[in-house]
């Protein structure tokens, strides 16, 4: 399509900035040879480009880089908080239950170590994930089925050792739940961090019961009470989040 010679007029400081062999350069340059207005407007064009070449801006200074440093490192602290307090409280879901296991497995060192690391990536970054929560059980599922095998019926041992497993993994998943929901307190949330942090908490739990649980070859005992500890750990997570955000909407209304 043809320009028009004002819509080329238009584009005269535009086309001096732009370089030899361009198509748009091309064309104004073309029609610039039979018309004196537009060679003249392309030519203070091109000086206006060259003045603003030779301009040199002053350096920022240094209080005008504290202002701007200020707000950024501000957004930055929390978050960073955020991470190591939630992974800081994994590891504590899981040495401290083991503090008073009365026996600890030898054998299984490896593997509790493996889901331990897991369950701290996985507080340390609640909320980092929509289906975080989600993930975790599916971890926690995994680590059964590794242990145990297919789920049955627990026996009435299992069931026994039940109890204290679950109350065990509730303890644990308390600890990045308090973390999470500290800095929730603090503005530093995001969706599903509470439940993925809880989750992630009983996770670390689900480690330090696999040395120490007498039942932990169990099929029916794992995935009742230890992935089921899980489970229950991501809804509290959930709910308690819930009850946040509401607060945090009635207190901003």
């Amino acid at each position: 399509m043809t320009r028009s010679h004002d819509e080329f007029r238009t584009m005269a400081a535009l086309v001096a900035a732009l370089p030899e062999g361009d198509p748009d350069r091309a064309e104004f340059l073309e029609h610039a040879r039979g018309c004196a207005e537009c060679t003249q407007a392309l030519h203070e064009g091109e000086k206006l480009q060259r003045l603003l070449g030779e301009v040199r801006l002053p350096a920022p200074s240094e209080q005008a880089l504290q202002r701007a440093r200020d707000p950024v490192l501000a957004e930055l602290r929390p978050a960073a908080q955020g991470w190591w307090l939630r992974g800081a409280a994994a590891i504590a879901a899981f040495v401290v239950p083991l503090l008073f296991a009365r026996h600890k497995d030898p054998e299984a060192w490896a593997a509790a170590l493996v889901v331990l690391a897991l369950a701290t990536a996985l507080a340390a970054t609640a909320g980092a994930l929509k289906a975080g929560a989600l993930v975790t059980l599916a971890l926690s599922a995994g680590f059964a089925f590794a242990a145990g095998g297919v789920p049955g019926f627990p026996s009435a041992l299992a069931a026994k050792l039940g109890a204290e497993c679950f109350t065990i993994e509730m303890i644990s998943a308390a600890m990045p739940l308090a973390a999470a929901a500290w800095l929730a307190r603090r503005g530093n949330v995001q969706p599903g961090a509470l439940a993925q942090a809880a989750a992630a908490g009983a996770l670390a739990g689900q480690a330090t019961l696999h040395l120490g649980c007498s039942a932990h070859g169990l099929p029916a005992h794992l995935w009742v009470f230890h992935v089921g500890g899980v489970l229950a750990a991501a809804v509290i997570g959930w709910l308690l989040e819930g009850r946040l955000s509401a607060r945090g909407s009635e207190s901003a209304a």
